[in-house]
């Protein structure tokens, strides 16, 4: 009988939300998705201190993105094994559902972190890949897709093109599997949105002689 998943972890609050919009957060919550690990393992994954990432993975397991699976004698040291509550996040669409400019600070830190955290996950793999090719493993290639694009769409060009965003995302969560020597982890961040600019007169009136 196949092992059914767990629900999804759902976010209903921006305080949670801004837990795991952090960039060091974000990328601990992946390494830890396929396998449980101590603080020490991710650390050596992340290629940083330990000691930087203690902080971040109690506030993960408080606002109940981490759990420890199970504890471990070393020396004279209790070591913590973390797991994920679930693969999968969820956000509460009432989340976003407020007037206008309220919690505008808010929603700026979680795009800009969710940026970072890209950023700094797609650096550290080059730089890894790297070091690991220095160390005499074997070369593969594989392609790294980044690109910015802007087209113009009537609004039912934008419907059909976001549904066959969602069904991309669908298969590309369901095709998830376990780390393995065969399994490559892949990272995809898409960003779809309608880009407005301010009319003309808005600004007509500021400018100066």
């Amino acid at each position: 009988m196949e092992k059914s998943s767990p629900p999804a972890f759902v976010i209903r609050d921006m305080e949670t939300m801004r837990v795991i919009s952090d960039p060091i957060r974000a990328q601990i919550f992946e390494a830890l998705l396929h396998q449980a690990q101590t603080v020490r393992q991710v650390a050596e994954k992340l290629g940083m201190s330990a000691s930087k990432l203690y902080y971040h993975f109690n506030l993960l397991e408080k606002f109940g993105f981490i759990r420890v699976q199970e504890t471990r004698q070393v020396g004279n040291l209790i070591e913590k094994i973390y797991a994920v509550t679930s693969p999968t996040i969820d956000v509460d669409p009432d989340l976003f559902s407020f007037p206008s400019g309220e919690h505008n600070e808010q929603i700026l830190t979680i795009i800009r972190d969710t940026i970072d955290a890209t950023r700094e996950d797609l650096l550290r793999s080059l730089q890894a890949r790297l070091y690991a090719l220095e160390q005499g493993q074997p070369p593969k290639p594989r392609r790294v897709v980044l690109n910015r694009l802007r087209s113009n769409l009537s609004d039912e060009q934008a419907a059909r093109l976001l549904n066959r965003i969602e069904e991309l995302l669908k298969e590309f969560e369901q095709s998830d599997e376990k780390e393995s020597q065969d399994n490559q982890p892949y990272s995809l961040m898409i960003a779809f949105y309608p880009s407005f600019y301010y009319p003309a007169e808005s600004h007509s009136g500021n400018s100066e002689e």
